[in-house]
């Protein structure tokens, strides 16, 4: 679960003599050079759906981080300063996207009441100074065209040019004041998606893309299953379109569908069960996208067909069915033997006939992880409500009274892994409680997503 963490702040009581800004009105040391703040956009125009990332630089000249810099806050901060942005979390028009994980690398700094983590960069020299640089690329998703503008940015901080050595308490600064630096304010123009030219499969996919497929197995008799994988990779808004249908195919059935959504990759897995002996190939596939730049354009990639060599399904003779030696005093008659077949006819079809229900389950099964998957992607999917949902469809329950006490318990009775039964109930219990609305964090719609893959792979008893 993403938490906010609210950032105490320490407020310094200054000696009588002492400069003392106060938080409110913090002294103005843009053109100071010892701290500067940038925006870097990696583009000024974009068009919607397409990912924006931008850049925020914080630059510390290091003298004066080892002589005058101290804490902003009581809270400790590998960079003791507060980056203060009227436009994040929430900027009209689109939507940031979640900050990325922190990692062994990166420092800690506070970003508008929150705790983020930049990454060190080498130092950058600019006017006659070096300074010690910290960035963090931010993601935004633009959702409509317009103008995205970045404004009122500014970096906070607090110095002190005395001190007092303390014997518990170290390095006191006297003299304490608060100082802000600001940022160039950043436009963005944002441009809508052509309608001229756009291919009828689009499905919203921005950016430059690589489609592939393959099949195994390629030899098959009719009644086999076949597994086809597709593969969309490159760069762009990988979480915000739908993968290309699949089929429907002449002589092929589709019996489930999976769909994995991976850093740069989105893959879709497929059992098509093959019907009819006149099956040759699976065809050709086609994906949609725009490319966007000087020269947007929209692109249709295409798989090739895929050979595949059908047999004849397998069927039982009955005149090669063994029957057991009889004495010879006890020769067979024609009712015994019309009986003896009858029964072996009747063992085989009732066997086909369960054979049958078992793929059907597990067809419907796996359709339950599919309609979670697209149900994300549609416009206005709630996690918090398609999760819940999934798990009442696995045991043919309600959606509206899945949830209680006794759902890890259920799960567990259903065939689940007690540690994966556990997991789904309490993540279950944290949407129930949530008020996130279909804007739940990035971090639980993946577990949503892992969980219900492992799910899939379990076949749930009645």
């Amino acid at each position: 679960m993403l938490c906010h963490a609210v950032l105490p702040l320490l407020l310094a009581v200054a000696p009588a003599g002492a400069r003392q800004l106060g938080i409110d009105a913090p002294r103005d040391r843009t053109a100071d050079g010892s701290v500067f703040l940038e925006l870097r956009p990696s583009r000024t125009e974009v068009h919607v759906g397409e990912p924006l990332a931008v850049e925020l630089a914080i630059g510390v000249e290091p003298g004066f981080r080892e002589r005058e810099l101290v804490p902003l806050f009581a809270r400790a901060l590998d960079l003791p300063v507060e980056v203060r942005a009227p436009w994040w979390p929430a900027t009209r028009g689109g939507r940031w996207l979640a900050l990325p994980a922190p990692d062994g690398k990166s420092r800690s700094f506070a970003l508008a009441g929150e705790v983020a983590h930049a990454q060190v960069a080498p130092q950058e020299a600019r006017a006659g100074h070096t300074y010690a640089l910290h960035t963090l690329t931010l993601t935004w998703l633009p959702e409509a065209p317009g103008e995205l503008v970045l404004d009122g940015t500014e970096l906070r901080f607090a110095y002190a040019t005395l001190f007092d050595d303390d014997v518990f308490r170290g390095r006191v600064p006297r003299d304490r004041a608060e100082a802000s630096v600001r940022a160039a304010a950043v436009r963005v123009r944002v441009l809508p998606l052509p309608e001229a030219g756009r291919p009828p499969q689009f499905a919203g996919a921005v950016g430059e893309f690589e489609f592939g497929s393959d099949a195994m197995p390629r030899e098959v008799a009719v009644g086999d299953v076949v597994t086809l994988t597709l593969e969309i990779r490159g760069r762009g808004n990988f979480d915000h379109f739908a993968p290309p249908r699949v089929g429907p195919f002449d002589g092929l059935r589709t019996i489930s569908e999976r769909i994995e959504r991976l850093p740069d990759v989105l893959r879709t897995t497929c059992e098509l069960k093959v019907v009819a002996e006149r099956v040759r190939e699976i065809p050709a596939l086609e994906f949609a996208y725009f490319t966007s730049g000087a020269s947007g354009r929209y692109n249709i990639a295409r798989t090739q067909p895929i050979p595949l060599r059908v047999r004849p399904a397998v069927k039982l003779d009955l005149a090669v069915v063994d029957v057991p030696d009889m004495p010879s005093e006890a020769p067979l008659s024609p009712a015994l033997l019309l009986g003896s077949g009858v029964f072996v006819l009747l063992l085989v079809v009732l066997f086909l006939r369960a054979r049958a229900r078992r793929g059907q389950a597990t067809a419907k099964e796996h359709a339950k992880a599919a309609d979670f998957e697209v149900g994300l992607i549609r416009p206005g999917g709630d996690v918090t409500k398609l999760f819940p949902a999934y798990l009442a469809a696995r045991l043919g329950a309600s959606a509206a009274t899945v949830v209680d006490a006794t759902l890890a318990a259920r799960l567990v009775a259903a065939g689940v892994p007690s540690e994966l039964a556990g997991q789904a109930a309490e993540l279950a219990q944290t949407f129930a409680a949530a008020t996130y609305g279909n804007k739940a964090p990035k971090e639980l719609v993946e577990r949503a997503r892992a969980i219900v893959r492992e799910l899939d792979k379990v076949a749930f008893r009645a």
